[in-house]
């Protein structure tokens, strides 16, 4: 074989011996390529690829409606605790377990200072089966139009992650939409008192202050029934003066007037002080007229300028550090105690941080010799670990109930 016939020879096996090279190349490159590619129901991670997918988890049939909501005792009255029941039916026959329910009472027209109700819990249904749910609520509802929102295996996608949805192919009829009217304090028939109508003052109620040329006047409303609109008159020496009520609610409301008057207080003058006397056009008819008229006289007494008492028998509000819970996040709620005899409306509850920063707002109803139950939000005065301090009926609230105990209105409580 000639020396050119050899080299064409080695050139060939060479070139082939390329070849398989890239060949073989080509191949390594493919399989990784086609190894890092998920395939349906695996992906990278995993250690190895799924054979078949997870079956799916039984499915439940929840469902409510209108007449499965039951709010009791009726009418809603502010101030006054209620309670929702729900009952929940399951047409599916498995059970469904730990199933989700919520609530949620809101103002159709909120104002500033007002806090809607939240309540979520879990329940199991059994299979084919009904279950009833009963939700206490005791919360500062001052009266209005409210609507009440109640879900049953339905809640937004934050919450589902502390709360997880059980499986259901529909879900249209697990919500219920209701209208809500509450009464409010000072606008409805108490049936906690006897009587229908009946104002009275007495003569630790009236406050003469001669610097202002005026007189002070606490009107109680020891009736039924709300009034508004009275009259209040003082009369005396050539100078007279008048005033009217705004609202009082019912069952021990107090009302706090103030009367201008003509001229200036001389001191020891006599005075007559009348709320909705007989035969005033416009004025209401009583069971008991004898405690409308109070004669006093205005001389400054020892301790004169401080709020008159009408007793420790008519008003005692007292708070404690354990009345005091957080429902949910920014909310805290309430138990204020009345050791004296009667109801009070609307008693001032003022809310103050370590930095100062503090809100005012009331309780709607506390009961004479019981409690009152009210909700606040706190957001502006949440500090992690901070404290908070609970002033209920503060003294120098414009609107605060005559009270000679108020070693006991102060309360102090450590957030979370």
């Amino acid at each position: 074989m000639s020396s050119k016939s050899r080299t064409c020879i080695a050139w060939l096996l060479l070139i082939l011996a390329s070849c398989s090279l890239l060949a073989a190349c080509g191949r390594e490159g493919g399989e990784t390529e086609k190894n890092t590619t998920p395939t349906p129901g695996h992906y990278p991670w995993e250690a190895t690829a799924a054979a078949t997918s997870t079956p799916a988890a039984p499915q439940v049939a929840l469902s409510i409606a209108e007449e499965d909501i039951a709010i009791t005792p009726l009418p809603l009255r502010a101030g006054v605790p209620f309670s929702v029941t729900v009952t929940i039916h399951n047409k599916a026959d498995i059970p469904a377990v730990n199933v989700p329910v919520m609530l949620y009472i809101t103002a159709r027209r909120e104002e500033i200072g007002y806090t809607s109700f939240l309540q979520r819990l879990t329940t199991t249904v059994p299979a084919s089966g009904s279950v009833a749910v009963t939700v206490p609520v005791n919360w500062n509802f001052a009266g209005g139009k409210h609507r009440l929102w109640v879900q049953v295996n339905r809640l937004p996608r934050a919450w589902q992650e502390q709360t997880p949805l059980r499986p259901e192919g529909n879900r249209e009829d697990n919500t219920v939409l209701l209208d809500l009217m509450i009464a409010p304090f000072d606008a409805y028939t108490s049936d906690l008192c006897p009587g229908q109508v009946d104002v009275e003052i007495n003569a630790t109620d009236i406050l003469p202050e001669p610097d202002r040329q005026q007189v002070r006047v606490w009107v109680h409303n020891t009736g039924n029934r709300a009034v508004y609109n009275l009259p209040v008159i003082v009369t005396g020496q050539d100078l007279s003066g008048i005033a009217y009520t705004p609202a009082i609610p019912p069952c021990g409301g107090t009302a706090q007037i103030v009367v201008p008057l003509t001229r200036p207080l001389r001191q020891g003058e006599p005075l007559t002080v009348r709320v909705n006397p007989p035969g005033w056009e416009g004025g209401l008819a009583e069971d008991d007229f004898d405690n409308n008229t109070v004669a006093v006289a205005a001389g400054l007494e020892p301790g004169a300028g401080l709020p008159p008492t009408t007793g420790l028998e008519d008003y005692d509000f007292a708070i404690r550090g354990d009345d005091i819970t957080i429902p949910t996040m920014w909310i805290v709620q309430v138990t204020v105690h009345n050791l004296g005899t009667r109801d009070a409306a609307n008693v001032p509850i003022r809310i103050e941080n370590e930095r100062g920063r503090k809100i005012t707002d009331v309780i709607p109803l506390v009961r004479g010799e019981g409690v009152g139950v009210a909700a606040f939000r706190i957001g502006y005065l949440w500090l992690r670990g901070g404290t908070l301090t609970f002033t209920v009926n503060p003294a120098d609230h414009k609107n605060a109930y005559p009270e000679t105990n108020r070693e006991n209105n102060t309360a102090t409580f450590t957030l979370p």
